[in-house]
């Protein structure tokens, strides 16, 4: 268990217990449904003496915050609050922390005796599915801050669709590759044809370590709705048939793990400042060798 206070929620396992149980009635599965899925999955959890009651003293606090509380399942948090096996870990924290967490499980007891409130609406999810198809390419309009910094403003990328990915709690996000390419209008089919790619998950200073390094070039283009995409800054240019199309020596497939997002949104890794950095770092690594 790892804990970092001494409230119901303020550790590992009565965390997830709460992330789960919640998300899965925002998915819209029944509530029985719910708790034998975590009875099934959690296993290793409820067989271990310090998370078990962890397990069930939040699956019968969420339940009875929602209106859903199980008789088994609140049977089974009134039992573990008789018992001991959570406290150990506390005792060796010290009387303060075991005093605040016994009142914890005070309050918790009190709360499974009184009438639970009535069933709880739960909004469903809204997620996104990219519409986009296979192979379709577009030009991106630099418009930010930082392309005028590095004299871009108003100059395109090229991006094409290869592949989706899922992105919580079920976005279908398209997963692109980058043409290693900046230029001042929205080029043909023809032309991003001929075009290399831009190994937008690696810099440069990675390859000059290691020159053996696969390079990344699938990277995920985090959408939430289709409000967030910036449609006045692309251009559809046409569609590439998505399978893997001749490429240069410095080009290999990896995985998907990186991500980057449209501008404007709360999203760390912005596609204008990612593709503009790692467009220029390159440049400068392949004609100068320096990174």
């Amino acid at each position: 268990m790892g804990a970092w206070g001494t409230g119901l929620y303020a550790n590992d396992t009565a965390s997830d217990i709460k992330f789960e149980y919640v998300d899965m009635l925002r998915r819209g599965v029944r509530n029985e449904e719910i708790v034998a899925a975590m009875i099934r999955d959690q296993g290793e959890c409820i067989d271990d003496p310090e998370d078990a009651p962890l397990f069930w003293f939040a699956l019968a606090d969420m339940q009875w915050n929602y209106g859903r509380l199980m008789p088994e399942v609140k049977e089974k948090a009134l039992y573990y609050l008789t018992q001991d096996g959570d406290l150990e870990v506390w005792r060796e924290a010290g009387i303060k922390k075991l005093n605040a967490w016994l009142e914890t499980r005070k309050q918790l007891e009190e709360k499974l005796h009184t009438p639970q409130p009535p069933v709880k609406k739960v909004m469903p999810y809204r997620v996104y599915k990219c519409e986009w198809k296979l192979g379709d390419v577009f030009a991106y309009q630099f418009q930010g801050e930082i392309s005028k910094a590095y004299g871009c403003f108003g100059k395109y990328i090229v991006f094409r669709k290869i592949d989706e990915g899922s992105e919580w709690p079920g976005n279908i996000v398209p997963i692109i590759e980058i043409s290693n390419w900046i230029g001042d209008h929205v080029p043909s089919l023809e032309e991003v044809r001929q075009m290399e790619l831009l190994p937008i998950g690696n810099h440069p200073l990675s390859f000059a370590r290691n020159p053996n390094l696969q390079l990344k070039y699938r990277i995920r283009l985090l959408s939430t709705s289709r409000k967030v995409i910036p449609k006045e800054r692309l251009t559809f240019i046409g569609n590439l048939p998505a399978e893997v199309k001749a490429m240069s020596p410095w080009v290999s497939y990896m995985d998907d793990q990186d991500y980057l997002g449209w501008e404007g949104t709360k999203i760390n890794r912005r596609i204008e400042k990612e593709v503009i950095e790692c467009f220029f770092a390159w440049k400068k690594f392949r004609e100068t060798g320096e990174v």
